[in-house]
Formats: C-alpha cells, structure tokens, sequence
C-alpha cells in the first residue's frame, strides 16, 4: 500500500462506523500483547453485512517486512490482489464487507494459533450489527474449525467455507472461491 492509500486510511479510522472496531482492535492488543493491523476503514466497519475471514496475517504488520498496518485488498501483496479481483469479478461493494483473520497477528504457525485467535470472533461479530453472512476463506481445517468451534452459537448467519485467496490456492481453487462467494452473496441480495 502506498503513503498517499495509508495515509487516507488513517484519516478515516475516526469514522463512527469504525468505532466500535477500533475498541474491539484495542481490547485484543490488550489481551493478547501482539502488533495486530486495523481494520479497512474503506470497507463496511460495523455496516458489515458479510464477514471475510482469512487465515492469519503474513509478515509483521506495520514493519518494513510487510508495509501495510491494515487488513486491506489494497495492500501490496497477491493474496490481497487476488481477494480483491474477485471481489471487483462479483460487483460485491466494499461498504457491504468486513475483512479481517482468525489469526489477526503475525505467527510462523497459524495453526496452533487459530484457537486463540478466534476465541475473540464472537467479540467481533457482537460489534457488526447487520452481519448476516460468514465466509473462512482458508482450507486449513484447524482455522475452519476454530471459527465454526467459536461463531456456531450465532444463529440466523450464512456460512461458507471455501479456498484461500493465497497465491498457491488461488492457482488451484480460485474459480471455487469465486463460485462459492457468489452464492454466498447471492443468498444475501448483495449482488
């Protein structure tokens, strides 16, 4: 993401639709001691009707090593990218979407991570008053099942779990994530 992107982000992280997120955001870095990135202030916020949670964060967020202190489609790497073509592909809005990670800090091993990471989704989806749909873009089943295992008890939401829009499974799968999006978004009319 460059300096002109970042900076415009960073000026409207004060928006009321974002401040119940950045309370959110604050209290897990509290808990958990970790650099955890913002949330998009471009996307929905807690206008939410549809959340896209990814695996884990690659890199260290806010460093050198990864240049971007957001979970954004407009960072500079391919996973953003390639979530990002499909969105555009789908005419799905960002105002309608929520982006964020089961493991929302930087960790060599995700996997053993996903259980801590996503005992605070419920948190999470208490702040998305409209939320109505839930996609795991991850095929990793112990971040699937660290999700399902903690939002379950939330009746009345959609769920989808489908690929990854990481580089390796975006080649294999990405036309599944597509299909698989866009039935998702269907049931909810967002496109």
């Amino acid at each position: 993401m460059d300096a002109v992107t970042h900076d415009r982000k960073l000026a409207l992280l004060d928006r009321p639709h974002m401040q119940p997120l950045l309370a959110y955001r604050e209290k897990l870095i509290e808990r958990t001691n970790r650099t955890i990135p913002q949330f998009d202030p471009e996307d929905g916020g807690t206008r939410a009707e549809l959340l896209l949670l990814l695996s884990h964060v690659d890199g260290d967020p806010g460093s050198e090593r990864s240049g971007s202190a957001f979970i954004s489609v407009e960072n500079d790497d391919q996973t953003a990218r390639n979530l990002r073509k499909v969105i555009d592909h789908l005419g799905l809005s960002r105002e309608t979407l929520l982006i964020w990670n089961v493991v929302p800090w930087q960790d060599g091993h995700p996997a053993k991570q996903a259980e801590i990471g996503a005992i605070h989704l419920p948190r999470l989806v208490q702040a998305l008053p409209h939320l109505r749909g839930v996609a795991v873009l991850s095929k990793e089943s112990q971040i699937v099942k660290a999700a399902r295992n903690e939002l379950e008890h939330v009746h009345g939401l959609e769920w989808k779990l489908t690929s990854s829009p990481a580089p390796r499974a975006y080649n294999q799968h990405g036309g599944q994530l597509t299909l698989d999006l866009q039935a998702l978004a269907h049931r909810l009319s967002l496109i």
